[in-house]
């Protein structure tokens, strides 16, 4: 794409999407309240509820990438918002001490929705941005992402002042939500010929002979994996109803990482960034395993959310550098991957439930951040013999 200016006009509402993105990742922290809803006997399947939000990442991107190739992107990304704002309502709509059943239900709608979100608003950013500025326009995309998630833990702490309940949560993003619909639904943005090509799994996973996106496709997986992990064990590793602030640390300490890193990325190769942010990541897991001090946990969480700024969109990065003809398909194996999630509740729900401590679900994430800091010195090593 030659074009030098990017027009804001457009880049609102695409923006606004990222914010909207950040939605689903409040299931995790959220987790901890919907717990104390249910007796002892019913903690296993609450560890669950993270796992129907990251499920259709892997069931549903394909064929949304399919449908986007005939329907078009935006038309994609409202479908993911018209989805949202239903799954959001479900369980509100159920009400107060609602079943179980209801949480599964409405998670399982937001994941739905926040897939086709997913699947489309990268591809619609890349229509308005040139392609040597798109890395630094997903940066500042996932600042939007996490600036939603900063605000999770003040407006459920402030909910439950005032009302004893955080469960306005639920029609409050709905409302944000249907009016980034309105705005992106009242916005012209340009989009590539539909060309109806399907975009199969088969596509997908063929990308994976590829040594490079391999590396790059699992460390996205890792990096999900190890980022729900840490919100589902976060609220846990203090024992009061404030440890939820300990989500707004994490995500203010990562905006700050992003703004770093975007500062960084220009200086140091992005591989070799990610390997010193996964080593200081990987000394502060061992922390967190060992220490029940409050103001420890806070800090070490934080710096967490520093160390995992840039993960994403360098893995990203060098996995479209590897086979830029391919960018398409290297999207839908991205989004693939975020499916990993799924496993971060019940796996550190196991460990942790195991251990008799939710210290020990750390060990579940440190290994995680081991394979991306193994797998940034194999990509750092590669793309200097090329």
């Amino acid at each position: 794409m030659g074009v030098e200016r990017v027009d804001r006009r457009l880049l609102g509402p695409v923006l606004a999407g990222f914010f909207i993105m950040g939605f689903c990742d409040m299931v995790a922290p959220i987790t901890g309240r919907i717990a104390a809803e249910f007796p002892a006997e019913r903690q296993a399947a609450v560890s669950f509820l993270p796992t129907m939000v990251f499920l259709w990442f892997l069931v549903l991107s394909a064929p949304f990438a399919a449908w986007m190739n005939r329907r078009g992107r935006k038309t994609t990304a409202l479908a993911g918002y018209l989805l949202t704002v239903v799954g959001l309502l479900v369980p509100y709509a159920a009400g107060e001490g609602c079943a179980l059943g209801w949480y599964f239900a409405g998670f399982g709608l937001l994941g739905i929705g926040n897939t086709a979100i997913q699947v489309a608003v990268n591809p619609l950013l890349a229509t308005i941005v040139p392609a040597e500025r798109m890395t630094s326009y997903l940066t500042v995309g996932q600042i939007f992402r996490n600036t939603s998630l900063l605000l999770l833990a003040p407006i459920v702490t402030g909910l439950v002042a005032a009302t004893g309940s955080w469960r306005l949560l639920l029609p409050i993003y709905a409302a944000l939500t249907v009016a980034g619909g309105v705005w992106l639904q009242l916005t012209s943005v340009p989009e590539p010929p539909r060309s109806g090509t399907s975009v199969g799994l088969a596509a997908c996973f063929g990308l994976l002979k590829n040594r490079a996106v391999l590396l790059s496709a699992l460390g996205v997986a890792c990096f999900i994996a190890a980022d729900v992990g840490i919100g589902y064990l976060s609220v846990r590793l203090i024992d009061n109803p404030s440890s939820i602030l300990t989500t707004t640390g994490f995500y203010a300490c990562r905006i700050v990482g992003t703004i770093v890193g975007a500062w960084a990325l220009v200086r140091v190769r992005d591989t070799k960034y990610l390997g010193w942010n996964m080593a200081g990541v990987l000394a502060l897991c061992l922390v967190l395993l060992f220490t029940d001090n409050g103001a420890v946990i806070y800090a070490a969480v934080g710096l967490m959310g520093f160390g995992m700024a840039c993960v994403f969109a360098t893995f990203y990065s060098v996995a479209t550098r590897a086979v830029p003809e391919r960018a398409n398909e290297v999207a839908g194996l991205m989004i693939l991957a975020i499916s990993a999630g799924a496993v971060s509740g019940p796996a550190c729900g196991a460990v942790a439930r195991a251990a008799g401590s939710p210290h020990w679900g750390m060990l579940f994430v440190a290994v995680l951040v081991c394979y991306m800091l193994w797998a940034s010195v194999k990509l750092t090593n590669n793309e200097q013999r090329i």
